[in-house]
Protein backbone atom coordinates (compact mmCIF):
# COMPACT_ATOMS: atom_id res chain seq x y z
CA UNK A 1 0.00 0.00 0.00
CA UNK A 2 2.76 2.58 1.05
CA UNK A 3 4.69 1.84 -2.52
CA UNK A 4 0.62 2.08 -4.54
CA UNK A 5 0.62 5.75 -2.19
CA UNK A 6 4.02 7.05 -3.01
CA UNK A 7 3.62 6.13 -6.74
CA UNK A 8 0.47 7.81 -6.96
CA UNK A 9 1.82 10.67 -5.29
CA UNK A 10 4.92 10.75 -7.66
CA UNK A 11 2.47 10.60 -10.81
CA UNK A 12 0.52 13.14 -9.40
CA UNK A 13 2.95 15.98 -8.89
CA UNK A 14 5.47 14.94 -11.87
CA UNK A 15 1.81 15.22 -14.27
CA UNK A 16 0.81 18.70 -12.26
CA UNK A 17 4.67 20.03 -12.99
CA UNK A 18 4.12 18.60 -16.51
CA UNK A 19 1.12 20.12 -17.13
CA UNK A 20 1.74 23.62 -15.95
CA UNK A 21 5.37 23.58 -17.65
CA UNK A 22 3.27 22.71 -21.25
CA UNK A 23 0.81 25.24 -19.97
CA UNK A 24 3.45 27.92 -19.57
CA UNK A 25 5.15 26.80 -22.68
CA UNK A 26 2.34 26.82 -25.05
CA UNK A 27 1.70 29.47 -27.95
CA UNK A 28 -1.15 30.77 -26.23
CA UNK A 29 -2.68 33.93 -25.06
CA UNK A 30 -3.59 35.01 -21.71
CA UNK A 31 -7.39 34.18 -21.26
CA UNK A 32 -6.45 30.89 -22.76
CA UNK A 33 -3.99 29.94 -20.46
CA UNK A 34 -5.69 31.06 -17.45
CA UNK A 35 -8.80 29.19 -18.51
CA UNK A 36 -6.42 25.89 -19.55
CA UNK A 37 -4.70 26.50 -15.72
CA UNK A 38 -7.96 26.49 -14.02
CA UNK A 39 -9.37 23.89 -16.04
CA UNK A 40 -6.15 21.55 -15.04
CA UNK A 41 -6.23 23.04 -11.41
CA UNK A 42 -10.01 21.81 -10.80
CA UNK A 43 -8.68 18.72 -12.50
CA UNK A 44 -6.35 17.97 -10.22
CA UNK A 45 -7.95 19.44 -7.24
CA UNK A 46 -11.00 16.66 -8.12
CA UNK A 47 -8.41 13.89 -8.19
CA UNK A 48 -7.05 14.81 -5.13
CA UNK A 49 -10.53 14.84 -3.83
CA UNK A 50 -11.36 11.27 -5.24
CA UNK A 51 -7.87 9.74 -3.58
CA UNK A 52 -9.11 11.78 -0.21
CA UNK A 53 -12.56 9.73 -0.04
CA UNK A 54 -11.08 6.82 -0.69
CA UNK A 55 -8.39 6.98 1.67
CA UNK A 56 -11.25 7.90 4.32
CA UNK A 57 -13.60 4.99 3.32
CA UNK A 58 -10.42 2.39 3.73
CA UNK A 59 -9.58 4.13 6.53
CA UNK A 60 -13.16 3.84 8.59
CA UNK A 61 -13.61 0.52 6.59
CA UNK A 62 -10.79 -1.00 8.97
CA UNK A 63 -12.24 0.75 12.03
CA UNK A 64 -15.03 -1.23 11.89
CA UNK A 65 -13.09 -4.21 11.24
CA UNK A 66 -11.11 -3.69 14.09
CA UNK A 67 -14.37 -3.08 16.21
CA UNK A 68 -16.13 -6.09 15.11
CA UNK A 69 -13.08 -8.18 15.86
CA UNK A 70 -13.27 -6.68 19.52
CA UNK A 71 -16.67 -7.40 20.31
CA UNK A 72 -16.56 -10.81 19.10
CA UNK A 73 -13.52 -11.50 21.49
CA UNK A 74 -15.38 -10.07 24.49
CA UNK A 75 -18.55 -11.81 23.48
CA UNK A 76 -15.78 -15.46 23.64
CA UNK A 77 -14.87 -14.19 26.52
CA UNK A 78 -17.95 -13.60 28.23
CA UNK A 79 -19.33 -17.01 26.99
CA UNK A 80 -16.24 -18.57 28.26
CA UNK A 81 -16.91 -17.02 31.91
CA UNK A 82 -20.29 -18.14 31.96
CA UNK A 83 -19.80 -21.57 31.15
CA UNK A 84 -17.03 -21.84 33.48
CA UNK A 85 -19.13 -20.62 36.00
CA UNK A 86 -22.01 -22.66 35.38
CA UNK A 87 -19.69 -26.07 35.22
CA UNK A 88 -17.91 -25.07 38.60
CA UNK A 89 -22.11 -24.64 40.36
CA UNK A 90 -22.85 -27.54 39.12
CA UNK A 91 -19.70 -29.65 40.14
CA UNK A 92 -19.93 -27.84 43.92
CA UNK A 93 -23.82 -28.87 43.93
CA UNK A 94 -22.53 -32.46 43.09
CA UNK A 95 -19.74 -32.84 45.63
CA UNK A 96 -22.56 -30.97 48.30
CA UNK A 97 -25.27 -33.97 47.24
CA UNK A 98 -21.91 -36.91 47.53
CA UNK A 99 -20.52 -34.78 50.38
CA UNK A 100 -24.36 -35.38 52.82
CA UNK A 101 -25.26 -39.03 51.63
CA UNK A 102 -21.69 -40.09 52.41
CA UNK A 103 -21.68 -38.52 55.90
CA UNK A 104 -25.39 -39.88 56.42
CA UNK A 105 -23.74 -43.73 55.93
CA UNK A 106 -20.55 -42.68 58.02
CA UNK A 107 -22.94 -41.78 60.73
CA UNK A 108 -24.82 -45.15 60.69
CA UNK A 109 -21.38 -46.55 61.15
CA UNK A 110 -19.45 -45.26 63.23
CA UNK A 111 -19.13 -41.75 65.08
CA UNK A 112 -15.00 -42.27 64.65
CA UNK A 113 -15.01 -42.48 60.97
CA UNK A 114 -17.70 -40.27 61.14
CA UNK A 115 -15.46 -37.63 62.07
CA UNK A 116 -13.47 -38.80 59.61
CA UNK A 117 -15.58 -38.17 56.38
CA UNK A 118 -16.37 -34.80 57.89
CA UNK A 119 -13.23 -33.51 57.72
CA UNK A 120 -12.74 -35.20 54.23
CA UNK A 121 -15.65 -33.73 52.91
CA UNK A 122 -14.24 -29.80 54.28
CA UNK A 123 -11.04 -30.53 52.18
CA UNK A 124 -13.00 -31.60 49.55
CA UNK A 125 -15.40 -28.59 49.70
CA UNK A 126 -11.92 -26.12 50.28
CA UNK A 127 -10.14 -27.70 46.76
CA UNK A 128 -13.60 -27.32 45.11
CA UNK A 129 -13.93 -23.84 45.95
CA UNK A 130 -9.80 -23.12 45.42
CA UNK A 131 -10.13 -24.51 41.69
CA UNK A 132 -13.31 -22.47 40.79
CA UNK A 133 -11.13 -19.16 42.20
CA UNK A 134 -8.61 -20.18 39.92
CA UNK A 135 -10.95 -21.22 36.94
CA UNK A 136 -12.61 -17.58 37.34
CA UNK A 137 -9.01 -15.77 37.96
CA UNK A 138 -7.86 -17.55 34.66
CA UNK A 139 -10.99 -16.18 32.79
CA UNK A 140 -10.52 -12.66 33.91
CA UNK A 141 -6.96 -13.02 33.21
CA UNK A 142 -7.25 -14.42 29.47
CA UNK A 143 -10.40 -11.29 29.23
CA UNK A 144 -7.57 -8.85 30.20
CA UNK A 145 -5.37 -10.02 27.48
CA UNK A 146 -8.46 -10.13 24.88
CA UNK A 147 -8.69 -6.45 25.49
CA UNK A 148 -5.44 -5.86 25.31
CA UNK A 149 -4.93 -7.59 21.92
CA UNK A 150 -7.74 -5.35 21.25
CA UNK A 151 -6.30 -2.54 22.37
CA UNK A 152 -2.70 -3.67 20.45
CA UNK A 153 -5.07 -3.35 17.63
CA UNK A 154 -6.59 -0.54 18.04
CA UNK A 155 -3.11 0.81 18.83
CA UNK A 156 -1.99 -0.29 15.21
CA UNK A 157 -4.68 0.51 13.25
CA UNK A 158 -4.22 4.22 14.69
CA UNK A 159 -0.47 3.79 13.94
CA UNK A 160 -1.25 2.65 10.35
CA UNK A 161 -4.03 5.67 9.69
CA UNK A 162 -1.35 8.17 11.55
CA UNK A 163 1.03 6.71 8.38
CA UNK A 164 -1.05 7.10 5.50
CA UNK A 165 -2.19 10.67 6.19
CA UNK A 166 1.49 11.73 6.44
CA UNK A 167 1.81 10.44 3.14
CA UNK A 168 -1.29 12.40 1.47
CA UNK A 169 -0.15 14.90 -0.54
CA UNK A 170 -0.21 18.38 -0.07
CA UNK A 171 -1.31 19.91 -3.01
CA UNK A 172 -1.48 23.59 -1.27
CA UNK A 173 1.88 24.29 -2.43
CA UNK A 174 1.41 23.30 -5.93
CA UNK A 175 -2.43 25.43 -5.80
CA UNK A 176 -0.44 28.66 -5.02
CA UNK A 177 2.33 28.26 -7.50
CA UNK A 178 -0.22 28.22 -10.07
CA UNK A 179 -1.65 30.52 -8.58
CA UNK A 180 1.59 32.98 -8.86
CA UNK A 181 2.66 31.83 -12.27
CA UNK A 182 -0.96 32.80 -14.00
CA UNK A 183 -0.52 36.35 -12.29
CA UNK A 184 2.99 36.76 -13.47
CA UNK A 185 1.70 36.02 -16.91
CA UNK A 186 -1.24 37.72 -16.60
CA UNK A 187 -0.97 41.05 -14.91
CA UNK A 188 -4.39 41.95 -15.42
Amino acid sequence: MAKNGKFLTGALIGGTAAAVVALLLAPKSGKELRDDLTKKTDEWLDLASDYTDEFVAKTNEMGSIVKDRASDLSDQASDLASNVKGKVSESKEDMDDITSDTLEDLKRQSTDLSDRFRKAASEAKDVAEDASEDIVITVKETEAEAKDTVSEGAAALAEKSKELNEETPDFSEVKEELKEEVEKNNPE
